[in-house]
């Protein structure tokens, strides 16, 4: 997964909301192996490193606030969309 495909999808798109939002959305913060994820749980900033190949069905908190799907664009999987749910 390229990093700079995390990048640019990170600055494009649109999201539509329904309900009530109580804490913002996470920090994404991509590296070349890994990806930096600060959320806020309780007003307070917690921060997980998660590597870019694992990204791919992962729950950040056991009460599943948050999951992760990765779709890649090619068949070498350089080029991915990361989709991220907020529940």
């Amino acid at each position: 997964m390229a990093v700079s495909s995390l990048s640019q999808a990170a600055s494009s798109g649109v999201i539509h909301f329904r309900g009530e939002i109580v804490e913002g959305g996470c920090q994404w913060a991509p590296a070349s192996a890994d990806v930096a994820v600060t959320c806020s749980q309780q007003g307070k900033p917690v921060t997980q490193t998660l590597a870019l190949n694992s990204l791919n069905g992962i729950t950040l908190y056991s009460d599943s606030t948050v999951q992760t799907r990765v779709q890649y664009l090619d068949a070498q999987h350089k080029l991915a969309v990361l989709q991220v749910t907020y529940q």
